[in-house]
């Protein structure tokens, strides 16, 4: 059986906030809609936004996710909980379900720093080229 439990709420904001510097870097603009489609649906797109990403900054990002999984041995002994090692992952599809688990019990602190940090992002970015004024004919 897996453990997910949450960040301490300051390294969960660190992770976001660096999670979210790092996809603006990567050219990864959230949706306008991102921050209306709610939680779940965040949820669906960490494939795509972990896609993104520099392989760095994307390993960063799971590794601090996947310190939050543990693996209780024996279910009836919490004591038992211990770090997971790849004997332990032997369905191709358990680490990627549980990296997209440990990322929704974070979603909260992602959409704080996309709040915070994308509206700064596009008022301090170049406006488009299509916004450039064009030189006369």
């Amino acid at each position: 059986m897996f453990v997910i439990t949450r960040m301490p709420a300051m390294q969960a904001d660190k992770w976001a906030r660096h999670l979210v510097k790092a996809l603006t870097r990567a050219g990864m603009a959230l949706p306008p809609d991102a921050m209306e489609i709610g939680l779940s649906g965040l949820g669906g797109m960490a494939q795509s936004l972990f896609g993104q990403l520099e392989d760095e900054a994307a390993d960063k990002a799971l590794d601090s996710l996947m310190a939050t999984v543990k693996i209780q041995r024996d279910p009836a002994n919490p004591a038992s909980r211990g770090q997971i090692i790849d004997a332990d992952l032997d369905d191709p599809e358990t680490l990627p379900r549980l990296q997209a688990e440990a990322f929704r019990m974070h979603l909260g602190f992602f959409k704080a720093a996309a709040y915070l940090i994308s509206p700064l992002v596009q008022m301090l970015a170049p406006q488009a080229a299509s916004d450039e004024p064009r030189p006369a004919a």
